[in-house]
């Protein structure tokens, strides 16, 4: 007894010890120097930067659009609200005038870019968000402006042409390498150097993709599969916000989607059991996407041919795949705004044909080494997924009344939470881009139960499991 009263004495006067403050203690001035640098100035510098260089990657993007596809193929593929589309005042057409044409210019884009990389990257033929998260483990300085600035160049234009690429992957280059450009800049350390990497490419997201708080969360989650780097969180919402301000005010603050109110006022017990087999669907959808894309990417290494070689192939075949579907041309953010707002109704067959054709074109794009991501058409995926699964629910239950918007929604979550293996930077992603808070309740259901049926694979394989595994972790 008398040795427990010393241990709990003990104890007391440490915690009294840790708890004692004096007054002079709360009112000393903040901390100087590397600390304002690393939570303020730099994650600030790095953001405006990558904002600029956002709205060029836009701009680029936008050229090709209109020339490649509007000009050549005679196609106007239908945008996002958030980047001009929605409306009944944007155009757009439902098939290319021109349909030959759209094998020609995303082969022609894709050979460019296989060009370009050759010369000018030293290891291409990846995801660019892939190679920024293998340089955060590995060696930070290995991410160089040259390289971002040609994968900005090459996405913009496989994009731009009609690739079923994603955006993140040039952003994630240019915002890594900015970030590591600023810091050596200011002579930061080794540390903060790969914290700025880390920095820039979750601005780069939340800039891209009009999702700020998103961008900074997934500056600490992508870069593993079963943990966080916390560190990087607090000067990320700075760095996240200034990208996202940058790009905003050109292109407007309303999310990337409109899809207006949810009429669903309450969760009934089948609306919840709606999710959870949804949740199960999408699981088998991100493993079937996870499949096909490594099984074409591994053909691809086969083939042992230079990657401008690879490159032509893949954009040729995508644009004929694209021919089946116009789904599966370009980023296809617009064909799901289109679904929400009601304006078209694709059917079962129509739907399935086009979560197909999405998948082969992606993998064909990225798995042959052409520039781009991965997010853009594994979103589309997930929301055509949605829409599939509505008509499902609608034939077992005809007087369901969950909008296909809601199922188009979390559907864009529980694909790509799975296939990045990032569920809640996904969760908070889509949300902003969406502006649809009222679907967290299904979304985390459908989520976590996607994630179980998922497996452990997916679309970047540079993720460590933990940061215990990573090589800097004992740096």
């Amino acid at each position: 007894m008398e040795n427990e009263k010393v241990v709990v004495n003990h104890t007391e006067s440490a915690d009294e010890r840790i708890t004692q403050h004096s007054w002079k203690d709360i009112l000393e001035p903040p901390a100087k120097g590397k600390n304002k640098a690393r939570y303020f100035i730099t994650p600030v510098i790095i953001g405006l930067i990558v904002g600029i260089l956002s709205l060029v990657f836009i701009d680029i993007m936008d050229f090709f659009t209109r020339w490649s596809l509007g000009i050549v193929a005679h196609f106007i593929p239908p945008r996002s609200s958030g980047f001009g589309g929605g409306g009944a005042q944007a155009p757009y057409t439902s098939a290319p005038g021109y349909p030959f044409m759209i094998p020609l210019v995303e082969g022609m884009a894709g050979f460019i870019s296989g060009i370009l990389s050759y010369f000018m990257i030293k290891k291409p033929g990846s995801l660019g968000a892939n190679k920024a998260i293998r340089a955060y483990h590995e060696n930070p300085e290995s991410l160089t402006l040259k390289e971002a600035f040609t994968t900005l160049f090459t996405s913009a234009m496989v994009l731009g042409s009609g690739g079923p690429s994603g955006r993140e992957g040039a952003v994630s280059m240019v915002g890594g390498s900015v970030g590591v450009f600023i810091a050596k800049l200011l002579r930061q350390k080794p540390h903060e150097v790969r914290e700025a990497l880390a920095i820039g490419v979750g601005a780069g997201l939340g800039a891209i993709f009009k999702a700020p708080l998103a961008g900074a969360i997934a500056s600490s989650e992508i870069f593993f599969k079963h943990d966080f780097d916390i560190e990087t969180i607090i000067p990320a919402f700075a760095a996240s916000a200034a990208a996202y301000l940058v790009v905003a005010t050109k292109v407007g603050f309303s999310p990337l989607f409109r899809i207006g109110v949810l009429p669903v006022h309450s969760f009934e017990l089948r609306y919840i059991l709606w999710f959870s087999i949804f949740g199960i669907f999408s699981g088998l959808i991100a493993r079937f996407l996870l499949w096909v894309f490594y099984y074409i990417s591994d053909l691809f290494k086969k083939l042992k041919q230079p990657i401008y070689v690879s490159a032509l192939i893949g954009g040729v075949l995508a644009g004929c795949i694209g021919l089946l579907s116009s789904y599966a041309i370009g980023n296809g953010y617009g064909w799901l705004q289109l679904i929400m707002d009601h304006k078209i109704s694709p059917g079962v067959s129509e739907l399935t044909l086009g979560i197909i054709c999405v998948i082969l074109a992606m993998s064909l794009i990225a798995g042959s080494g052409a520039s781009g991501g991965a997010f853009s058409p594994t979103v589309v995926i997930g929301g055509l997924s949605g829409a599939l699964f509505w008509h499902f629910a609608k034939v077992v239950s005809p007087d369901v009344n969950i909008p296909i918007a809601m199922f188009v929604v979390v559907g864009m979550m529980a694909v790509f939470s799975v296939a990045a293996n990032a569920p809640l930077s996904t969760i908070v992603m889509i949300t902003e881009m969406t502006g649809s808070y009222g679907v967290l309740l299904p979304a985390m259901l459908t989520v976590g139960i996607a994630m179980m049926f998922g497996g452990e694979h997916s679309l970047f394989n540079a993720q460590h499991d933990h940061r215990s595994a990573s090589d800097h972790a004992n740096s």
